[in-house]
């Protein structure tokens, strides 16, 4: 498909070339038999024949835009390339410490059970003895 985008623009900017070239061409010969023949400004001649450049101007910037496109394209696949490969790295580093810490979560737990054990009474905080002791946000 990037080829086919790349080989289209370019085609399409050459003809846009080739057909400017050849219609600047044929004006001036327009011109210079018109001029022979009924005299008047060369300037004025080729200010309107200048009109008829659309299509080829119209090939140049179409081609231009094609071809940006397909490069468009192309760093946006090298892009999703690169952050898949961020993101598979990126998680077998977080799996390694995530079954470390597993496995020393599996010694800590007696441990833990062995506390909770003993701090079974209910500590109250100091603002809760004194039920009138209010307190005020100094903000």
């Amino acid at each position: 498909m990037k080829k086919f985008l790349i080989g289209f623009g370019g085609l399409l900017i050459l003809l846009g070339a080739g057909g400017i070239i050849n219609h600047v061409s044929m004006a001036f010969k327009a011109v210079e038999e018109e001029r022979e023949m009924y005299g008047g400004s060369v300037q004025f001649m080729l200010l309107q024949l200048i009109g008829s450049l659309g299509p080829y101007l119209t090939c140049l910037v179409g081609g231009g835009i094609i071809i940006a496109l397909a490069a468009f394209i192309i760093e946006y696949q090298k892009r999703s390339e690169l952050t898949s490969e961020l993101i598979r790295t990126l998680s077998t580093q977080r799996l390694a410490p995530i079954e470390e810490t597993r496995t020393t979560n599996k010694e800590l737990q007696p441990q833990a059970k062995e506390q909770k054990d003993e701090t079974e009474e209910y500590e109250l905080y100091p603002q809760q003895e004194s039920r009138e002791e209010r307190l005020y946000w100094n903000g």
